[in-house]
């Protein structure tokens, strides 16, 4: 078949050079330009942006035709109207074409917008996929293809809108005859944007953020309490209550009994609220603002609990059913360093009562490291006696500080602080109590950084990212987390990100640029990336295009992360497979991250995002501001937890399918 078009071709061709010279040179005279339509009403000859047609009697046979079988894609299906409803604006068309002759044939698409009735209204200018320069005529011209095959085409990017209807049809070409008609029309519609969040120009002045502005006290367990051996059995208390008891005292009848009480009574609030008012004086600023534990990453407050210390009136081996009562709020403070091993602890004592009975009672408080070995106290030093009267219970608060050094045995070791209170009486023998929170344990190590820092690890710290400076990388942050299913770094979900150090400090040796390599291969956002992503080079010159990837790369929550034995939590294949987005300026001042509309929308199922940006935005929006202002100031080990925050987002609404907003809030 080939060959006899060739045959046929080229006998029109040669017919046609024997037509007198005057013919040829009107028709050359009165064809449109290559770029410009003749018209909705014209003929396919009239757009032989395939090829010249020949005269159609001297070049003999039949004409190819248009099938009936228009369709626009993918995912190439139609709704109630008839109307192929398409995933994205590079979309692909295509029909089927026959030639009588069984010649090869090719199609030429054409593409309207349409009006509100919609019909077809003005052609859309196509561009060539292959050169990026304006397609002959407007049209795109498919390959040759068999009689009775799919013709079709691809449209260039950028030359139609989403969110809107066109119309389009086709017309055959067989190397030298158009059919006479266009094809009947069908019409296609292209998806909208699921993302369009408004943002301001990037501020490379902003000033550097102050993490420590964005650590909120962390709630702890209340201390727990520690048998202090040996104990005696409590004469008409409950052991289970906690009691620690000592011997009865063989004169005056009194068994001595101690603990602590998780809780405040009411008559202790009052007296802590009174001195309060007087200024005690805090280790950790914040603590008085707390009424149970807390800790940050470098401070503990451990508060909201009373030590108790009560009589039993005992006779012939009985309670009398007398008590003598004395109790003290006690408030503990922890000053931690991230740059030395040496840390401080504050008690502070209230009264809130002492027994005139009990004449006097006087406190021995001890404060330990429980593992000896790695931890050294200094001496303890009071403001206020720890002696209290019952003639006047409320003379005086007592205030203890001392400091605590680790001494290492390894690079790391975790220490409990546990602290004793003995008290004693004139009348009554000494009893005492113990306590430790678990929840302010102390981690110190040489890991971090070769300066020896301690901090209490079961803080998780906030990590806020500079809005100011980097409007799209942290916009393409909150996104991903918001609408994510894995929500990576949300407190709201309790889903933390997890820390990956270099590969010389995490436990499967994995290096993180290997998992942005998954997401982001070297040369992706140039390549692949979205054309439309907007560079600052007139903050950075020679500014390209970047891949910015959500989790982040330094994380097992990382799509690139292996799962397995290396732990990676939302391992992917590739960042295909990832939410695709761009950052573009729209116009000065005005910037906007959007949905990559090149391909099918987010499901919103999936457990990364990967956006093309400016590299300056991408690489300043982590950079030294992570490791230096956050992974670093608060020595983040291999999978410490952390919280990702996004404060100039609270008024954004994730939960609908199209994710629209104006940051900061108008």
């Amino acid at each position: 078949m080939t060959n006899r078009r060739l045959t046929r071709a080229a006998l029109g061709a040669a017919l046609l050079a024997i037509v007198p010279f005057a013919a040829t040179t009107n028709a050359a005279a009165t064809s449109p330009a290559r770029d410009v339509s003749p018209g909705i009403t014209a003929p396919p000859s009239a757009t032989p942006a395939a090829g010249p047609e020949a005269n159609s009697l001297l070049a003999g046979g039949s004409r190819p035709v248009s099938g009936k079988n228009l369709q626009a894609g993918p995912p190439s299906t139609k709704d109630s109207a008839g109307v192929w409803q398409v995933n994205r604006t590079t979309v692909t068309l295509r029909n089927t074409v026959t030639d009588a002759d069984g010649d090869k044939a090719d199609l030429s698409f054409q593409v309207y917008t349409t009006d509100a009735s919609g019909n077809p209204k003005d052609q859309v200018q196509l561009t060539d996929p292959d050169t990026g320069k304006p397609a002959a005529y407007g049209v795109l011209v498919s390959d040759y293809v068999t009689s009775g095959g799919w013709a079709n085409v691809t449209i260039r990017y950028g030359d139609l809108k989403p969110n809107t209807t066109y119309a389009f049809r086709t017309s055959a070409y067989d190397g030298s005859l158009y059919e006479t008609t266009w094809s009947s029309w069908a019409k296609f519609h292209t998806r909208g944007r699921a993302v369009d969040i408004k943002l301001p120009e990037p501020n490379k002045d902003a000033a550097a953020l102050n993490q420590d502005n964005f650590q909120e006290p962390q709630k702890i367990a209340q201390p727990s309490i520690v048998s202090v051996p040996p104990a005696t059995p409590p004469t008409g208390l409950s052991a289970s209550s906690g009691w620690n008891c000592g011997k009865v005292n063989t004169k005056t009848g009194i068994q001595p009994c101690s603990r602590i009480v998780p809780g405040v009574s009411k008559s202790a609030r009052q007296s802590l609220l009174k001195q309060a008012t007087s200024g005690l004086p805090h280790l950790v600023d914040w603590c008085e603002t707390y009424t149970d534990s807390h800790i940050k990453r470098y401070e503990a407050c451990i508060s909201g609990f009373t030590y108790e210390y009560e009589g039993i009136v005992v006779k012939d081996g009985k309670p009398t059913g007398e008590i003598l009562n004395a109790s003290w709020a006690v408030g503990q403070e922890v000053r931690l360093s991230g740059n030395s091993g040496t840390f401080t602890q504050q008690l502070i004592l209230v009264p809130v009562e002492v027994d005139p009975k009990f004449i006097s009672v006087t406190l021995d408080v001890r404060f330990d490291c429980l593992m000896a070995d790695d931890c050294s106290n200094g001496p303890q030093s009071w403001d206020g006696a720890l002696e209290w009267t019952g003639a006047n219970p409320f003379s005086h608060n007592a205030i203890g500080k001392l400091d605590h050094t680790w001494t290492p045995t390894d690079n790391m070791d975790l220490l409990d602080l546990s602290t004793k209170i003995t008290a004693y009486s004139p009348v009554a023998n000494p009893a005492a109590s113990r306590w430790q929170a678990d929840g302010a344990q102390i981690r110190c190590e040489t890991i971090a950084s070769t300066t020896p820092g301690c901090t209490f690890y079961k803080y998780v710290p906030t990590w806020v990212m500079n809005f100011a400076k980097t409007p799209p990388a942290v916009a393409h942050a909150w996104l991903i987390q918001s609408k994510l299913p894995n929500h990576p770094g949300s407190r709201a979900a309790n889903k933390p990100m997890f820390f990956l150090p270099s590969k010389d400090k995490n436990a499967p040796g994995r290096d993180p640029d290997d998992n942005r390599k998954v997401i982001c291969p070297d040369g992706w956002a140039a390549t692949y990336g979205n054309p439309d992503a907007t560079t600052v080079p007139e903050i950075s010159t020679g500014d390209k295009a970047s891949c910015d990837e959500f989790a982040y790369a330094s994380s097992y929550n990382s799509g690139g992360m292996p799962g397995g034995t290396m732990g990676g939590l939302n391992e992917v294949d590739t960042g295909n497979d990832c939410v695709q987005s761009y950052a573009t300026r729209v116009k000065q001042g005005e910037w906007h991250l959007y949905d990559d509309i090149r391909t099918a929308a987010p499901t919103w199922k999936e457990v990364c995002g990967r956006s093309a940006m400016s590299g300056w935005i991408n690489s300043t929006s982590m950079g030294g501001a992570f490791s230096s202002g956050f992974s670093g100031k608060y020595r983040l080990l291999d999978k410490d937890p952390y919280w990702v925050d996004f404060p100039q987002f609270t008024h954004c609404d994730a939960t609908k399918a199209t994710v629209t907003c104006t940051v900061p809030k108008p």
